[in-house]
């Protein structure tokens, strides 16, 4: 068993991680390894990123860990600007167990628990962009459980349930001229969709190829909305109600690769492809008149990731060291850019010693 003495993860800029409200996974390991390691899981938290490799676990594999965010955005708007810092930290816990069987077989089988996205903006009072947003609060929570088998010796597949769960408030400011009021939306839905991966050993050289399918998830989310200091006129359209919106979590594909240059140290690569040309919007359809419409037309996330794990660092045997790099391509149209949920392009490095 192995404790974690350090895992960090440095984002540039400190934006959304991927694409549209993607964050970080929570897992020490994959952390450290900028998520490169899809060909190589050796933990329960595989259940995520790449389940087949459940197969390869004999026993019971316990997994827990968690993840500080802290993000800054700046948002500037003709002669005004404003910046706000928060602080997240999503958990994560996954247990496993597997065994061996005769003829190079294997089974395992796992279940996960993690946050796959969300984050928390909350502008100043009166700030410049607040009819466009004074504060989200979005939290999006997965659970997966899945199994594999190992069929042959070099080869694991697996397959996986996965439940998304999202919750989130929205504030943002009405002008009525002579005043402000508050609009607040509270909403919560799920979906359900499901997973496939597999995991191919090169019989010949020490090269794993890995595979994680995760598929699109439509969700309805519904709540209710609450506005504030309405004057007369208006209150026929803005009173509270009952309000719904549909949002899709999109399908997500990684392929990647680890190399064993000698033994005990480890070189991984990884590329992602995040569909979130499906989320075009951010539709909020009252049950008595309301409706608002926030255009996203994101653009579809690509993403390449390399890492190295020393297992024994020839300096001190006992330390174990993991460092990592991501390039995110997942910038959004100029023109449907909003401070209530911002994107861009990122660069991430990562760094994670262990003590066995």
């Amino acid at each position: 068993m192995r404790t974690i003495c350090m895992t960090a993860m440095i984002l540039v800029p400190t934006a959304a991680f991927a694409g549209g409200y993607g964050i970080p996974t929570e897992s020490p390991r994959d952390l450290a390894l900028s998520q490169a390691a899809v060909a190589d899981q050796s933990g329960a938290e595989a259940v995520f990123l790449n389940t087949a490799a459940l197969a390869g676990h004999d026993g019971v594999n316990v997994s827990v860990g968690g993840e500080l965010l802290l993000n800054e955005t700046e948002w500037s708007q003709s002669d005004d600007s404003a910046r706000l810092r928060g602080v997240n930290t999503p958990p994560t816990a996954a247990i496993a167990y597997g065994a061996k069987l005769e003829n190079g077989m294997a089974w395992g089988a796992g279940v996960a628990f993690g946050v796959s996205g969300g984050g928390t903006l909350e502008w100043p009072t009166g700030w410049a962009g607040q009819e466009y947003i004074q504060s989200v609060k979005q939290q999006v929570f997965q659970i997966g459980a899945g199994a594999a088998f190992q069929p042959l010796p070099y080869l694991k597949l697996g397959a996986s349930f996965l439940r998304y769960q999202l919750a989130e408030e929205l504030h943002l400011s009405l002008n009525y001229l002579d005043h402000y009021g508050d609009a607040g939306l509270g909403l919560a839905g799920g979906a359900s969709t499901f997973g496939v991966a597999g995991e191919f050993t090169v019989p010949t050289i020490p090269l794993t190829i890995g595979v994680t399918y995760k598929h699109t998830g439509d969700m309805t989310l519904k709540g209710d909305s609450h506005f504030t200091s309405v004057p007369a006129g208006y209150q026929a359209m803005l009173h509270d109600q009952r309000v719904t919106e549909k949002l899709t979590v999109p399908s997500e594909l990684y392929i990647g690769a680890a190399y064993e240059v000698i033994p005990d140290l480890k070189i991984m690569a990884a590329y992602s492809f995040e569909r979130w040309s499906v989320y075009t919007s951010d539709t909020f359809v009252g049950d008595d008149g309301f409706m608002a419409v926030v255009p996203r037309n994101y653009n579809n996330a690509y993403v390449i990731r390399l890492a190295g794990e020393w297992q024994k660092t020839p300096f001190l045997p006992e330390l174990a060291l993991r460092l990592g790099a991501l390039r995110s391509m997942s910038s959004q149209p100029s023109e449907t850019v909003s401070p209530s949920l911002t994107d861009g392009e990122s660069t991430a490095f990562s760094v994670g010693p262990v003590t066995p």
